[in-house]
């Protein structure tokens, strides 16, 4: 880029001063050039700095790559804490480090031969029959189209690099190669390695960031993987009624997180009207989504009536 605004200088030099028309011409060239690579990297700046609201003739501004270096630098671990207290400044050191911290919480703790009680399951609702149907039919295009337009943009790329903006504008073109792709795979029970694929980056949380505690583990997804997660999600939206507790409001459909809110009111009512002795437990289970164990997912889809996922496993392994 910068060899290219001394070409502009340059020749827009060489243009005022002769008014030479190969100059001219020479120099509108650079400057499309240089417009195009300016667009370029604005948009990577934008993506990677997290603002949203913005023009595009506001794009190639200096703010915004200096917001990109400063969230650049805050993501920047310039030393750590072991757990034996040791300060780790090396590089090498707390990659070691996190690798191993991450390495055993990802783990799944139970044993080869440790399996999830069947008792744990008795008594569970079931899925209607008539909507388990409709969760195992084929994806349609619509449903693939319908997921891609809800997807927000300017959101960071998979290791293939390719945005949802690039799935929007060439939809057209290849929709329907990329669902005979995903039919395929999902009758095959495995996504591709390069779509299972993610980069990780580590984004500070509250706390102290010696600590590799406080550090938040981000996947980067390829935008397939989102997209057939996003069709599965919505479809398995229209049954979560059917089978999760009433109790449990969050995620679910027309359920309100703030009726447990007044549950919990009225308990509180009751306990001083009636003079009874009500307590309440508050659980919060450190790392929890990073600890869910797999093999009790697949187990507890199956106990609630979905088909068998022994193959839809491979689709996320």
């Amino acid at each position: 880029m910068k060899a290219l605004e001394i070409d502009v200088e340059e020749l827009q030099e060489l243009a005022e001063s002769t008014g030479d028309q190969g100059h001219i011409g020479a120099l509108k060239a650079k400057q499309s050039a240089l417009a195009d690579l300016l667009g370029i990297s604005a948009q990577g700046a934008l993506v990677r700095s997290r603002f949203r609201n913005i023009s595009e003739m506001d794009a190639s501004s200096r703010f915004f790559f200096g917001l990109e270096r400063k969230n650049g630098q805050k993501r920047l671990i310039h030393s750590m804490r072991s757990d034996t207290g040791q300060i780790l400044s090396e590089s090498t050191d707390i990659r070691r480090h996190a690798v191993g911290f991450y390495s055993s919480l990802f783990q799944s703790e139970l044993g080869e031969e440790q399996e999830v009680s069947h008792g744990f399951y008795e008594g569970l609702p079931k899925v209607e029959q008539e909507s388990s149907a409709e969760l195992e039919a084929d994806v349609s295009l619509d449903e693939l189209h319908t997921a891609l337009q809800s997807m927000e943009n300017g959101k960071a790329p998979g290791i293939d690099g390719l945005p949802v903006e690039f799935y929007k504008t060439m939809w057209s073109v290849m929709g329907e190669d990329l669902l005979m792709v995903l039919r395929d795979r999902l009758t095959g029970g495995q996504l591709p390695l390069s779509c299972r694929r993610a980069v990780l980056t580590l984004l500070p949380k509250k706390g102290d960031l010696m600590e590799i505690k406080n550090w938040r583990p981000v996947s980067l997804l390829c935008t397939e993987y989102k997209l057939l997660s996003k069709v599965l999600a919505t479809r398995l939206r229209v049954v979560m009624g059917q089978v999760i507790h009433r109790d449990q409001t969050y995620c679910v459909p027309d359920r309100l997180v703030s009726d447990n809110v007044f549950l919990i009111r009225d308990f509180l009512d009751i306990s001083s009207a009636l003079g009874l002795g009500f307590g309440l437990i508050s659980i919060d289970q450190e790392k929890a989504f990073d600890r869910v164990e797999h093999q009790y997912l697949w187990k507890t889809l199956e106990a609630f009536g979905f088909r068998s996922h022994s193959q839809d496993q491979g689709l996320v392994q």
